[in-house]
């Protein structure tokens, strides 16, 4: 199910993932038939557990779309466990190092077998100053599919403020896409709608969309649409 994603990145062209905001199977089938790429099961910053997530894989296998799981730990006996249920991949947040990066493709080896591990899509997030200034090692170590940066981590750590872009923050941001471009990796991080231009310039193939910003849009346009009509009937 992952091929068609990943060849998609290869040839350099924005794929969007679709962060499902929690325990919500029903919408799966619909960001499918929308095109969507990858459904982004998110069991960091949602708080749902494995029995959800699990509901979410059978969800997005049913309708044929790729699915990761970011997970909440690096553990490998946390993070196996969503390989055994089928995911079609995994995020792991916070990685630092060469060493740890590495260490998450063997885990992926490991739990699906060589061949198997072959077609799984394995996320690594870069979102510490450790993670900014080791980004050339990371960038050389094989089986990783996509470096996820993240920049409110990223900017909280260095500023003290989640979401804060200081031109301190942009630089490491920056410093990050230059390597992982002139390294020939795919990577990618959320950039709202009118971020788009900047987040091609930069490189960037993976567009991390959390499914609350399309409800806000489509719930902007609308209200456009309402207040153009009462215009129109005064």
């Amino acid at each position: 199910m992952t091929s068609k994603l990943k060849q998609k990145l290869q040839r350099g062209e924005i794929a969007v993932a679709v962060n499902l905001a929690g325990r919500n199977p029903d919408i799966v089938e619909h960001l499918a038939r929308l095109g969507a790429d990858l459904a982004f099961i998110d069991c960091e910053r949602t708080g749902i557990g494995l029995e959800a997530a699990t509901d979410l894989i059978r969800a997005a296998r049913a309708a044929g779309l790729p699915c990761v799981v970011r997970s909440w730990s690096r553990a490998p006996e946390v993070l196996v466990r969503y390989l055994d249920r089928k995911a079609d991949g995994i995020v792991v947040p916070h990685v630092e190092s060469a060493e740890e990066a590495a260490a998450v493709v063997e885990l992926v080896r490991y739990a699906c077998g060589a061949d198997a591990a072959a077609s799984k899509l394995v996320l690594v997030q870069i979102e510490t100053r450790a993670a900014v200034q080791a980004v050339d090692a990371m960038a050389a170590v094989p089986g990783v599919d996509v470096f996820l940066i993240g920049p409110n981590d990223l900017s909280y750590e260095m500023t003290g403020t989640r979401g804060a872009r200081t031109p301190e923050v942009e630089q490491a941001i920056e410093h990050v896409c230059a390597r992982l471009r002139h390294a020939g990796r795919d990577f990618g991080m959320p950039a709202r709608i009118h971020e788009i231009a900047r987040f091609r310039s930069l490189g960037a193939t993976l567009l991390y969309y959390p499914v609350e910003w399309l409800l806000e849009c489509a719930l902007q346009e609308l209200a456009r649409a309402i207040a153009g009509t009462s215009a129109a009937d005064e």
